[in-house]
């Protein structure tokens, strides 16, 4: 088992915001978190992270990562593993860029920070990233600012840095939120591209249904911190148990009378 979190229950000062959630994921799986927003599947997986907010602790349960409890990791520890073996794709990439730094010197940089490659290598694995990102003129790219990309060039790059060193767990944040429709469905194609050729497992945060049911194996449906349904994506798909999923599916639109959930 590559991740098993147990009873993780998460508090901001005295409030207790997610409670008793269990999940588990082996190499190479896709696991869909679905709610709305406040529902605790954020917390979730910054919890596993460790990047919870300041004021944030995980008041209770243990978060298995390789075997190993990550609740137990001391600061060394937390940067060996993020951005490695365990790294997050954000909703809108754009906001962890530097406006005003390159988009090259940015990805060298970061590459070099977890890794002894030279300058030029840096640069080439950068940039071989963006190719498998389907990012045209990569050299181009790399000699742009942020604010010269569109949304969804910035989003690419942000996924392209998070798999740069193949790691063996993605937490992807609402990737796709920003993004229009079509530019939705191009992004998530080509990250799913990568984590399959690199058999990266990904935890999935998402209010959209349908994006789930395309991306993931396993599914989690959230509501006010607790876990109301949790099983195989096609399962729950054609026969949701709680009142909650239901009505999340009946608000998919549909075009002719069919839904597009899957």
């Amino acid at each position: 088992m590559l991740l098993e979190v147990s009873e993780l229950s998460v508090s901001y000062g005295e409030r207790e915001i997610v409670r008793n959630v269990n999940l588990s994921l082996d190499e190479g799986e896709v696991l869909a978190i679905v709610g709305e927003s406040g529902s605790g599947k954020t917390t979730v997986i910054r919890a596993i992270l460790g990047c919870l907010p300041h004021d944030g602790r995980v008041s209770g349960g243990k978060i298995l990562f390789e075997g190993k409890n990550l609740l137990e990791n001391t600061t060394a520890e937390w940067c060996r593993l993020c951005g490695t073996r365990a790294t997050m794709v954000f909703q809108d990439s754009g906001s962890i860029l530097d406006p005003i730094a390159r988009i090259g010197s940015q990805f060298i940089e970061y590459i070099r920070e977890h890794s002894p490659l030279t300058k030029k290598e840096a640069a080439k694995e950068a940039e071989d990233m963006l190719r498998k990102m389907h990012l045209p003129n990569q050299e181009n790219i790399m000699k742009s600012y942020p604010f010269e990309l569109s949304g969804g060039m910035r989003q690419r790059v942000g996924v392209a840095m998070a798999m740069v060193f193949k790691p063996r767990l993605l937490l992807a944040d609402e990737p796709t939120s920003a993004l229009d429709v079509t530019t939705q469905a191009q992004v998530v194609k080509e990250m799913m591209e990568i984590c399959q050729q690199d058999k990266t497992a990904i935890i999935i945060v998402t209010h959209n249904i349908g994006v789930a049911a395309y991306m993931s194996d396993k599914l989690i449906v959230m509501q006010a911190g607790e876990i109301v349904e949790s099983g195989r994506t096609d399962d729950i798909i054609a026969r949701p148990q709680s009142v909650y999923t239901k009505e999340l599916l009946d608000a998919v639109p549909q075009v002719g009378g069919k839904s597009y959930v899957s």
